[in-house]
Formats: C-alpha cells, structure tokens, sequence
C-alpha cells in the first residue's frame, strides 16, 4: 500500500485489543480506521474526537482517522490492518533452515518458553534475521483471534493485505523509540525488531502511572526514563506548533540531566494530561502528535496464514459433491486420448496408401527399374534422364535458370552480374561492385527470385556471390 495517499477502496485500520473486539466488534465503533476524505464524509461513525486530520509528507488533506464500527465501513476493496500490541508477542530465536509447514510445525516447541499460552493455539510469522547469531524475528498472535478478524473483513468482500504488529507500526527518531497511546491502552516501540504492549484503562491518572511504569520497565538502550529532572517537562505539541504547557507537578530539586526527548502519538486529547504527567515524573520531554500513517512492519502476521493457504483450500474441499464432476473429467481425457489415437492411425494408414499407390504408378511407367526406394525422387531423375536423351532441356539446366534469374534482375540484369558458373543444377553468380550490397536491395531480389521459381542465396552480408537454384 502506498505510504502517502489512500485512494478510494483503501483503508488502514487499527485492531482494538482482544478483550474489546470480541464483544462488539461489528455493530460498536470500535474499529480506528484510516480513510480518505472524501469516503470519511460518508461515514457515520465521525471523525476521532478533537479531529485530528493525519498530515502524511506536508499533505494535511489525504486521510483521517475514524472511529467506526465493522458494519459501518464504507465499501472497501482491500485493507491492512494493525494488531493491537497486548496481542502480539515479538521474539527472537534462533530458527532453522526449514520452510512452509515444516517451519510451521517446529515453531511452537522453539518459542515455547517465551510464550505464557498454549503455543499450539497461536500464528506464528518469521521476519528478519536479528544480529550475527542465526536469530530471526518471530512475532506470535491468538490463531483463533487472528483468524476471526481476518475472516470478519473477508466475508465482507474485503481483500486483507496486510497485517502488522503495532509496535513495529510506529514511525521513529533517531533513537529509533516511539510511544503510542490508543484503545485505552499503550504500544511502545523501542528498535527496528522491538515493541511492547500495556493497558492503561480510561483513567487520567492511571494512564500517567501506566506510561511510566512502561517506560521504566521496557529496558531502552537510552538514558532512563524512571530518573526524573529537576525542572517541568515542556511538552511541544506537534499540531499547529503550540505549545501544550507545563507538567502539573513539581519535582524535587535535582541536578539537572539531559531530557530525552520521546514521540508520543496520541488517539484524542484526553491522552494529552496523562503524557505531561507521565513526562513530568519520567523526566522525559512529551513531543504529542496526532496519531501517524503507519510504517510499514518488517513482519507480516500473514505470513504463517499464506504458508499453508494451498494445505487448508484443500482440506476445506468436500471430495463427495466433486466427484461426479472429477468423473466426467476423466472419462472426458480418457475420451479424447482414445480418439486421438484413432486418428494417428488413421493418417498413418493413409499414408501408407499414398505411398503404395506412388510406388505402382512409378513401376507402371518405369517397369525396368527393380528397386523402388523414393518413388518420387527416382520418378523426377528418370523424365531428367528421359529429357536429356531427347536433347530438351529441363528446368534446371543452365539456359533456362539463367533465363528465370535475368527476368527477376530485370533491366539490371547486364549490368549486375560479373560472372555466372552453372555446376549440378545451380548457378553460382558473382555481381559486380555495387550491386546488391544492401540487405535491403538483396531481400526485393530474393522476392522477386520467388515469382520465378528460383531460390537465391547469398554467401554473407557482404559477400557478393550467391547460389541460385530452382525453389523446391
């Protein structure tokens, strides 16, 4: 999917967790989808609150997101959509050079001491290789769950494109760090393989102690989160430039330290208090934006479902109602093979006739000839020899191929030929300087050769002799 515009049919939506959308997942806007504008008109769940329109490479214009619910999604053709964090879990393991559903099969007893769930209900996807020790990427979802949302979008004509984990969705910095808080909840990306979940209810007070209780737990490669500064946390708000305000709280005197400086991408405004609260005890400084255009993950949770598409299509198949069709087919190819072969033998037949009866009428006008090979060949030969006895000349004698040539040479015919030599029915030509040297010049004389019956050709491109022969 293009990483700047959607177009009309296009859509990116975000997944809320697993614990909301089973309840209400197709009848309650709970679904944060990304559309056009001009399809956002339409829809009747509204804008995100506070309307935050999404400025994707300068373009303000391009897409928005809204809350909506399943059934009321605008007529789509295709749609990617984003796991939320608390369902999927990023490892890293070491996997072997298996693939398809081998790799498949081995994955469960690989990652099975990372995972708090049973490994046989849950989808694994393989991404990249982590570092110099043979480690990859293996991100792992609920089947049933994965399968549920796929199949919701599908049964509605819906072609699923893609689907990510929303940790590895999130556009980074240089410290390749990003926090996002939506769906009650919040995703924390911190590297180009790394990310986490955590829920954080609806409360101001306990999103705040929720982002920091994250931030001190998630183990950045940066300085600490959990140290808190000596002055306020100023938050620089990334919409219209303003500036948001001061934390609300004061801190204890402290030297002063160097402030990291974190992308906090919000759902609505009310996630705004908690981020500078959060800030101003995790003495971090809070750049709030609306929430991003996604970036495409370096895995796709897909990837184990397209693996074993071909195994599940055809263990879905009910053998029983094809059979009658799967019969006809045969008997159809078994039909056409017992006919084709009727008809070689056939031809082959006639082709023996054809040659019988050559064979008689060649021993009915030569009757002294004893062995009969090539009737026709010998057939030619023998009015040869005849035509010879009888001093007539025949076609491929010297005056009457030279008679045909100098027709298709025309009025060129005097000028042009240097020296002609006649050997075994064929004449050997040699032009003069000048003639007949152009490829283009040469292919009017071959065509013109045709007309007569004669075949001409030329020892090379700039060769300027060529054989003539009668055209068989």
């Amino acid at each position: 999917m293009a990483a700047q515009v959607l177009r009309k049919g296009q859509a990116i939506v975000w997944i809320p967790p697993r614990a909301i959308g089973e309840r209400a997942f197709a009848t309650e806007p709970v679904l944060l989808a990304m559309l056009p504008v001009a399809v956002t008109d339409k829809v009747g769940g509204g804008a995100t609150p506070g309307g935050l329109a999404v400025t994707v490479f300068g373009s303000a214009s391009t897409a928005r997101y809204v809350r909506v619910s399943l059934d009321a999604l605008p007529v789509l053709k295709t749609a990617t959509l984003i796991f939320d964090a608390r369902d999927v879990n990023l490892l890293q393991a070491v996997v072997p050079a298996l693939s398809g559903a081998r790799l498949q099969q081995a994955l469960p007893n690989i990652v099975e001491e990372a995972l708090l769930q049973d490994p046989q209900s849950c989808a694994f996807a393989v991404g990249p290789r982590v570092g110099n020790e043979g480690r990859r990427l293996v991100a792992a979802i609920d089947s049933g769950w994965l399968e549920f949302v796929i199949g919701a979008f599908e049964r509605r004509g819906v072609v699923v494109q893609a689907a990510w984990p929303a940790q590895l969705a999130l556009p980074v910095g240089a410290d390749r760090t990003a926090l996002a808080c939506l769906n009650d909840g919040l995703v924390l990306r911190t590297g180009t393989v790394d990310g986490i979940g955590w829920g954080a209810s609806s409360d101001p007070d306990f999103r705040a102690e929720a982002i920091v209780t994250l931030l001190a737990n998630a183990g950045t490669p940066s300085a600490p989160f959990a140290t808190p500064s000596a002055e306020p946390a100023a938050v620089a708000a990334n919409d219209g430039g303003a500036v948001v305000g001061l934390a609300e709280r004061e801190l204890p005197a402290e030297p002063p330290r160097l402030k990291r400086r974190l992308a906090v991408f919000v759902e609505d405004p009310s996630w705004q208090t908690p981020v500078l609260k959060a800030a101003a005890r995790a003495g971090f400084e809070a750049d709030i934006r609306a929430l991003p255009f996604p970036l495409p993950a370096t895995i796709d949770l897909l990837s184990a479902r397209r693996g074993n598409a071909a195994g599940r299509w055809l263990a879905d198949i009910d053998w029983r109602a094809w059979r009658i069709p799967l019969g006809l087919a045969a008997a159809s190819v078994a039909v056409g093979l017992v006919a084709l072969n009727l008809h070689w033998g056939m031809l082959a037949q006639e082709r023996s006739d054809l040659k019988a009866q050559a064979e008689q009428r060649f021993r009915q006008a030569f009757p002294k000839s004893q062995v009969v090979v090539d009737p026709l060949l010998q057939m030619q030969r023998e009015v040869a020899a005849l035509r010879t006895r009888a001093g007539q000349a025949g076609p491929e004698d010297f005056v009457p191929l030279l008679t045909r040539f100098a027709q298709a040479l025309g009025g060129q015919a005097a000028d042009s030929m240097g020296s002609v030599e006649y050997r075994d029915g064929r004449l050997r030509v040699r032009f003069q300087p000048g003639f007949y040297e152009a490829r283009s010049v040469r292919d009017i004389l071959i065509r013109d050769c045709q007309r007569q019956g004669l075949s001409v050709k030329f020892d090379g491109e700039r060769e300027p002799t060529a054989t003539v022969a009668l055209l068989r």
